[in-house]
């Protein structure tokens, strides 16, 4: 213990937990931990999100913040969850074990091309009656995104747009008829120097066509020259923009950003069981033994079901940690890329049954659920 700093101390709250240094009585460094379910593929993951940490002004460079994040990972560990999300600054989080573990997407279509969009839909402002189809369709349209949230029955709407402090407009697509059916919808930032979307689902020309027009519209309105997003490239609205011509940037920070952290590897390889199943070639060996840091894991594939066992016989495919098999399980590296920075070591059969089970994807989380 750091002289007259107190051990981390742990609350729960509504979201999930408070883990907090006190010093005469206030406290002076403190994070929270939010309850998520992400998904990787098929499978859904169960996370600590990271979130709110900070060390008074007067308090810094006594290394109080490592401290509770220390103390965070051991609740986490304790309460049985199976990673820790978390977006940081460069260079720190990377010394307990975090790693960047997807890319940031920017989108952006100039606003000219935008308005030019003809499609027979048209928007409106969405309702409180709207959020189950909502939450229906966002499911549907996100339901094999990997790094995408879970929502469940308790989420109640968007609590932010394309960034912290920053409220949201949400803008449903609609065909009016017995039943006005939600189509799609677009969240957007309530602010005046700029069109930025923080969250889009819609499938189909005339749907997207809809909302990018509204907000080609919006863009011209505010005197704006470009529509921007946070939007990965393979999403259904962004194929759509491609005939309008637009803008692309993926932004792989370093050691910074979206990252992740393996909490327990049994646990999360158990997790992954589902999506590694799929992945699975059936001409494959049934089993692979691997080793992750001091942990020894069986994978065993029967009957298209995947289990997973601590403790391995024979030889092993050597992960050379953790924070690496974060980033194979999220999509952002892959197994020959690993394989050639020496970090996946195993026989030939292994990194080939390696190569099916960790492809490169196209991972994303909007920015409401961050």
């Amino acid at each position: 213990m750091i002289l007259g700093y107190k051990d981390p101390s742990v609350s729960r709250t509504e979201a999930g937990w408070k883990v907090e240094i006190l010093h005469e009585g206030k406290s002076v460094s403190r994070l929270w931990i939010v309850d998520r379910s992400i998904r990787v593929g098929a499978a859904v993951v169960t996370v600590g999100g990271i979130a709110g940490v900070g060390t008074d002004h007067e308090h810094r460079r006594r290394g109080l913040a490592l401290r509770v994040l220390h103390r965070s990972l051991r609740l986490l560990q304790d309460e049985g969850y199976d990673a820790s999300f978390l977006f940081g600054i460069a260079d720190y989080y990377d010394r307990v074990g975090f790693a960047t573990c997807f890319p940031e997407h920017g989108f952006a279509v100039d606003t000219r091309q935008a308005e030019s969009v003809r499609s027979p839909l048209r928007t409106r402002e969405m309702k409180p009656s709207d959020l189950p189809g909502i939450r229906t369709l966002y499911r549907r349209h996100n339901r094999l995104r990997t790094g995408s949230v879970v929502r469940s029955r308790a989420w109640t709407g968007f609590p932010m747009g394309s960034g912290w402090g920053i409220s949201g407009i949400l803008r449903i697509v609609h065909a009016r008829g017995a039943i006005d059916r939600i189509l799609g919808y677009v969240l957007y930032d309530d602010v005046s120097d700029g069109c930025r979307v923080a969250e889009v689902v819609g499938a189909g020309d005339d749907v997207n066509g809809a909302i990018a027009l509204f907000l080609g519209r919006r863009a011209a309105e505010l005197r704006r020259e470009w529509v921007t997003a946070s939007v990965p490239g393979d999403h259904p609205f962004a194929v759509f923009c491609r005939s309008l011509g637009y803008r692309d940037e993926t932004r792989y920070p370093r050691c910074a950003g979206p990252m992740g952290r393996v909490i327990d590897v049994t646990r999360f390889l158990a997790a992954l069981a589902p999506e590694l199943a799929n992945r699975w070639p059936d001409d494959a060996p049934q089993q692979l033994s691997m080793r992750v840091d001091s942990d020894s894991i069986t994978l065993t594939r029967r009957r298209r079901v995947v289990s997973v066992r601590a403790g391995a016989a024979g030889r092993r495919l050597k992960v050379a940690d953790s924070a690496l098999l974060m980033q194979l399980a999220m999509g952002y590296r892959d197994a020959d890329d690993a394989t050639g920075a020496g970090l996946l070591v195993g026989s030939r059969g292994q990194l080939e049954l390696a190569r099916a089970l960790f492809p490169l994807r196209v991972a994303h989380m909007w920015w409401p659920d961050r």
